[in-house]
């Protein structure tokens, strides 16, 4: 009796597994054209390229600093930190009782409650959201001001390329993160995500904040869509 409900569940799962990775290949397949419409809308001038010029300037100095073998070591630690903070942040947010959080050269771990809801967004968080970028695009509300705005943007660049350092060396297919809610789930969860952090970042520093939400969020979806149809 019991092998067969295990069965039935098993085939639930699996099911609804497969279901998961439809919707989630056809929202990358949509966000997609996002970017699609993102790199049109930017690159339509050069006065419009050039708004990003100091976000290009913020996205290189965190490699040029990256050279040096010192800043190296130390950004490799604050990698393990950021991985590891960023699933303490999300596992909190799904209301976990965390239990040990640990940063050293030989271990890194955060260690929570268990629960029904919230997994896939806790164990895929470190290897998607760039918890730095996104605590500095509010800050870009708080003046008009060009000199702000500038280093604002180049922070933002900083930020972003040192996220984007973290999922290189760290998305790997045999890792349990990965291989927990599964291979192919995974990989679209963060593509779909990834795709949707860069539309945010390149919009930005030509369309404002705001902008780039409704934008990313709204605008461009529809528009995609409205030509499917």
């Amino acid at each position: 009796m019991n092998t067969k409900r295990e069965r039935t569940l098993e085939a639930i799962g699996k099911v609804f597994h497969v279901i998961d990775c439809i919707l989630l290949a056809a929202f990358v397949l949509l966000v997609a054209g996002v970017l699609v419409k993102t790199i049109r809308l930017e690159t339509v001038s050069l006065a419009r390229i050039h708004l990003h010029g100091y976000l290009a300037v913020g996205f290189a100095a965190f490699f040029l600093l990256y050279l040096f073998p010192r800043t190296r070591n130390n950004t490799r630690w604050m990698m393990s930190f950021t991985h590891e903070f960023t699933h303490l942040v999300f596992a909190i947010l799904f209301f976990r009782k965390i239990h040990r959080f640990n940063v050293d050269n030989k271990d890194s771990h955060v260690s929570f409650s268990s629960g029904w809801f919230g997994y896939t967004p806790i164990t895929l968080s470190p290897y998607c959201i760039p918890l730095f970028t996104l605590a500095l695009l509010p800050w870009r509300f708080t003046t008009g001001n060009v000199v702000f705005l500038a280093a604002i943007d180049i922070l933002i660049g900083f930020t972003f390329a040192f996220h984007v350092c973290c999922w290189a060396s760290q998305i790997r297919l045999h890792q349990t993160d990965i291989t927990g809610p599964g291979a192919v789930r995974s990989l679209l969860f963060i593509a779909l995500l990834q795709i949707i952090n860069l539309c945010l970042v390149v919009l930005t520093p030509s369309s404002g904040v705001q902008l780039a939400l409704e934008r990313v969020f709204w605008g461009f979806p529809s528009s995609v869509l409205t030509g499917l149809f």
